[in-house]
């Protein structure tokens, strides 16, 4: 585990860790193949691709009946989105983490937005912050350690990109680094001179997320980017490909 642990942490130091998103161990296998550095799950893609909404509507046995499938199939290190920790309390939280350690998972995505509620919001730092503590103690306790790559929803609450938000993003970078978060993931944000910005204040290694009109691989990494997640867009991928295949199997209204 904490040889995983650190492949992961020094894969943030140099070039960017890109990471295609998978959802079953079919997909994980398929990416480790392919020659990827780290396996990462995408929480909407294993929502989707068990036919519910992503946003904690799945519950975390069937989430981890998933996640342990997958780390029992893939040799890399493991890195999970546990979207905001599928529990009610801290106590939960630590419970959730144990039983991830205890299948060789050596990463986590932890977002700060609130899951359940009408409309868009964030959760307060203080408590994001709680939720990070809680996750490194409890990899402590069990003398392991793990990667938590904060995430903060800033950006992906449907606000317009501004300045004043990057301010805000980069204030919970910062409380979130203290707290002991190892990186910090903003996804929704698409301009460069704002992913810039945010690149040069943070205290953190940044991750963005691929989404239309992202800048490329090669261009975020000249910007300063540590990590590029294609999150469900891997997902939506492979589905594509299979909804044009049978298009075209059944061009005309007959198989060929």
């Amino acid at each position: 585990m904490t040889k995983n642990f650190k492949k992961l942490k020094s894969l943030h130091e140099f070039t960017p860790l890109i990471l295609y998103n998978c959802w079953d161990v079919a997909s994980a296998r398929a990416i480790q193949q392919g020659g990827a550095p780290v396996i990462a799950t995408s929480s909407y893609a294993i929502a989707e691709s068990l036919g519910v909404v992503d946003g904690e509507h799945l519950t975390f046995d069937e989430m981890f009946s998933v996640i342990s499938r997958i780390a029992e199939n893939v040799s890399l290190p493991l890195t999970v989105d546990i979207e905001t920790g599928y529990a009610r309390n801290l106590e939960e939280l630590a419970q959730n983490v144990e039983r991830l350690l205890a299948i060789g998972v050596c990463g986590v995505n932890l977002e700060d937005q609130l899951i359940g509620v009408t409309n868009p919001g964030l959760c307060s730092t203080d408590t994001q912050c709680d939720k990070i503590k809680t996750i490194k103690e409890t990899a402590a306790k069990m003398s392991m350690e793990i990667f938590i790559n904060a995430r903060t929803d800033v950006f992906f609450q449907g606000r317009d990109e501004t300045v004043d938000l990057v301010g805000e993003a980069i204030d919970r970078a910062k409380a979130y680094k203290e707290a002991g978060a190892d990186a910090i993931f903003i996804p929704g944000l698409l301009s460069p001179k704002l992913i810039r910005a945010f690149v040069e204040k943070s205290p953190l290694p940044v991750n963005v997320m691929r989404i239309d009109g992202m800048l490329s691989n090669e261009e975020l990494q000249k910007i300063g980017v540590k990590r590029i997640s294609y999150g469900p867009l891997s997902f939506f991928q492979a589905n594509l490909a299979i909804q044009q295949e049978v298009e075209r199997i059944f061009e005309g209204g007959r198989a060929l």
